[in-house]
């Protein structure tokens, strides 16, 4: 009976996850990924992160409805992996990381007390939602 009950706890722990509404950012990451959105990204999906022309936007609805459900790794590894669109993989994880940051405080979520990990791996356990 008693292992039944640790390993309950354990598995417990092993599903359970944060969402972006959780402060998985922090304030001095996201204005780090404002420069560095706006040298790498904006060319491409506006300054404003509204999207530019066949580019799609990185913040509101249509955004977030793409993304509901979805993970920060599988964001994070979609821009580590294919962005920026000229030069794929050019840019440093924790390079991405900082413009994830931003997207997500562009996006209205909370920044929190500590810094995003910058890896894809570290970050899957992190749901995004479009709504609390």
């Amino acid at each position: 009976m008693r292992l039944f009950l640790i390993g309950s706890m354990v598995s417990g722990c092993l599903w359970a996850q944060n969402s972006v509404w959780d402060g998985v950012y922090s304030t001095a990451q996201s204005s780090a990924g404002e420069k560095g959105y706006a040298q790498n990204c904006a060319s491409c999906h506006g300054e404003k992160l509204d999207g530019k022309g066949p580019m799609p936007p990185l913040k509101g609805t249509d955004f977030l409805s793409n993304w509901n459900g979805m993970t920060l790794g599988d964001l994070f590894d979609k821009i580590q992996t294919s962005m920026p669109a000229d030069k794929p993989g050019q840019l440093k994880e924790a390079q991405n990381a900082e413009i994830l940051a931003f997207i997500l405080k562009a996006n209205g979520f909370p920044a929190g007390g500590k810094g995003m990990a910058a890896s894809g791996d570290s970050l899957r356990g992190i749901r995004i939602e479009a709504k609390k």
